[in-house]
């Protein structure tokens, strides 16, 4: 169980920070092959572009984690304690749903014949490989919101800060 413990707490950190610093090296790399070598990656471009979309979608499921995303609470902090807690039950739901439906048509999207047919210009990879971002992401999201949904209903969901 220990190990499920350590893969909660620390996937998404550790998996955002691998692609960081794979992004900051390989930026780095080509900046002075240019500017020094006056030669550069010919595909290190494409390939940081896909590890950005990468870091992006996997650090939105961390910033759920963390609770991190901004939010508005002007409505939230007007309700008394009930009222808060049944107000983050329903927008925990509202998200999950609005997640769902991002992982089901992303989904869709990947499976037509257009798309997985084609490849990325200049590394040959496939396509699908980076539009899968958007559904893993989202369904990493769906589980941190899962997670504080129930912390919510137990009564044991840390405070969130108005932003």
């Amino acid at each position: 169980m220990t190990a499920l413990r350590w893969l909660d707490r620390n996937f998404e950190r550790y998996i955002v920070g691998l692609l960081l610093a794979a992004i900051v090296l390989l930026i780095s790399v080509n900046v002075f092959m240019r500017y020094v070598l006056n030669d550069s990656l010919s595909w290190g471009e494409e390939l940081t572009l896909w590890l950005f979309v990468w870091f992006v979608w996997v650090a939105v499921s961390y910033a759920f984690q963390q609770g991190s995303h901004v939010r508005i609470t002007f409505l939230r902090d007007a309700m008394g304690p009930a009222g808060q807690r049944a107000f983050e039950v329903v927008v925990d739901l509202l998200v999950i749903g609005f997640l769902a439906v991002l992982v089901v048509q992303c989904l869709q999207l990947m499976l037509k014949p257009f798309v997985l047919s084609q490849t990325s210009v200049v590394l040959g990879l496939p396509i699908p490989v980076l539009y899968a971002s958007a559904p893993v992401g989202a369904t990493l999201s769906i589980l941190r919101m899962t997670q504080h949904l129930v912390q919510t209903l137990r009564g044991t969901a840390a405070p969130t800060e108005g932003a």
